[in-house]
């Protein structure tokens, strides 16, 4: 009878304490989940930042040479990719503009010494032997405005011949009767035409001037000792004195710096020409290029938004799809200035970099390269994925902030520094190696939050997976 009570007692109790589990396993009817999320560890790793830019060989010493003078080539003695010393003459010009300044010079001269003569006939009591030059310098120049009123109507009649055989050299040049050397031909010869007329009318204009100041010279010579403004003449022409003085040195100054021939400034290779046989040049157009084959550089233009960083003695890799090189380089030279480039169709503000090459590559100028610059190197870097931070603005203040899951299962909300991104990751300051943070952090977490964390490493869905703390 006891062992019945007992039995039946012990079922009692086992039931009371089989529904008090049932009872204490069960959730509430509005108990919210705990959301899982995946994690990623801060990680202590070497980063480099990199950028990456297009480069093309050039010459460092690349020189160009341009005309001095207006004029026409005359001959091209040395061919495109020649080896050139220093002085060697790259162009030869026709010496028929020099010989028009010579001329110019030669009246100048003679201008002067009349001016200095009429001044020392002013300065000097007159007597009839300086009245007979004086009538000489008159029939000299009145001689010479006749030939050169000659020489003009000469001149006219050559320019208008000149037109009509341009004319008819510019028809047989659009059939191509004749080379284009031989088109610029006729045009140098028109050219050389109207600037000897103007040179002339020049001379003339001069010419008359002084036979003006030559007959004033002689009436007041003749009345000089008579004439109560004698002093005001003195002062007058030792004016014109200075002017044709300052003709004459202006004159011999254009013929000194004159240049006949364009040489090369330094040894090298003669990279392009720019002029052809009989070519018309003006002042100041580039008629060469000289460089040194043996010592290249990489040029290349980068964005203005990717110079932050970039400064001399940095390590730059080369690569080329040409020759299949790789090799490092190293930053020489920044330019001061950026400046405004067109860029795969578009206008961009980029700054010139030069880049040193080493020796004995196969690359050679004009060849197109692949670049990546170096600008820093953390060896010590905290690492986080860039999927792990957020942004946020505060009273227009914009920071980062990322999710740290602590121990309990809670994250914590924590503002970081986001130092240097590359590839997928960002190097930050505010977080520990080993400390753990969310992966992708949504808008609706909150600082507390209650998480179940899994390593970003497993799968989702993946049987078996345990939560990583």
């Amino acid at each position: 009878m006891k062992n019945k009570i007992a039995i039946i007692i012990g079922v009692i109790v086992i039931g009371v304490a089989g529904i008090g589990v049932v009872t204490l396993s069960k959730k509430p009817k509005n108990a919210e989940a705990i959301p899982t999320v995946q994690i990623d560890n801060v990680k202590n790793q070497k980063m480099e930042i990199t950028v990456d830019a297009d480069g093309t060989v050039a010459f460092r010493d690349k020189i160009s040479i341009y005309a001095k003078n207006t004029g026409k080539v005359n001959n091209l003695p040395i061919k495109e990719g020649d080896l050139v010393n220093t002085g060697d003459v790259l162009v030869n010009y026709d010496k028929s503009a020099l010989e028009n300044l010579q001329r110019q010079l030669e009246d100048a001269k003679l201008s002067l010494k009349s001016a200095n003569l009429a001044l020392q006939g002013l300065m000097i009591p007159t007597d009839e032997s300086q009245i007979k030059q004086l009538e000489a310098q008159i029939s000299q120049s009145e001689k010479t405005i006749i030939d050169l009123q000659n020489n003009i109507t000469q001149l006219g009649k050559d320019i208008e011949k000149a037109k009509s055989d341009l004319d008819g050299a510019n028809i047989l040049y659009s059939q191509g009767a004749i080379s284009q050397t031989e088109f610029n031909n006729f045009q140098t010869t028109l050219t050389n035409f109207e600037n000897q007329k103007i040179s002339v009318e020049n001379s003339l204009n001069s010419a008359k001037k002084q036979l003006e100041a030559n007959k004033a010279q002689y009436e007041s010579a003749k009345n000089k000792n008579q004439d109560p403004n004698m002093k005001n003449k003195i002062e007058s022409q030792k004016v014109m004195v200075q002017q044709a003085q300052l003709r004459v040195n202006q004159l011999t100054e254009d013929i000194n710096d004159f240049e006949t021939v364009s040489t090369s400034p330094i040894t090298g290779t003669l990279v392009k020409l720019y002029v052809a046989d009989g070519e018309a040049v003006t002042e100041g157009k580039i008629v060469a290029e000289v460089g040194n084959l043996n010592d290249l550089v990489i040029e290349s233009y980068i964005p203005e938004y990717d110079m932050n960083g970039v400064a001399i003695g940095q390590e730059v890799l080369i690569k080329s799809d040409t020759t299949d090189e790789e090799f490092k380089g190293q930053i020489t030279k920044v330019y001061p200035l950026a400046e405004l480039k067109n860029i795969g169709g578009s206008e961009k503000s980029v700054v010139k970099v030069e880049i040193s090459m080493p020796a004995n590559t196969s690359l050679k100028a004009g060849y197109t390269t692949d670049l990546t610059i170096t600008t820093k190197v953390d060896e010590n870097a905290l690492v986080i994925p860039i999927m792990s931070y957020m942004s946020e603005k505060v009273d227009d203040v914009s920071s980062e902030y990322v999710f740290v899951v602590k121990e309990d299962g809670t994250i914590e909300k924590r503002n970081i520094k986001v130092k240097n991104i590359k590839n997928s990751v960002a190097s930050v300051e505010g977080l520990s190696e080993g400390e753990k943070v969310v992966s992708a952090p949504t808008e609706n977490m909150q600082n507390g939050m209650k998480v179940t964390p899994m390593d970003s490493s497993v799968q989702q869905g993946q049987k078996g997976a345990k939560p990583s703390m």
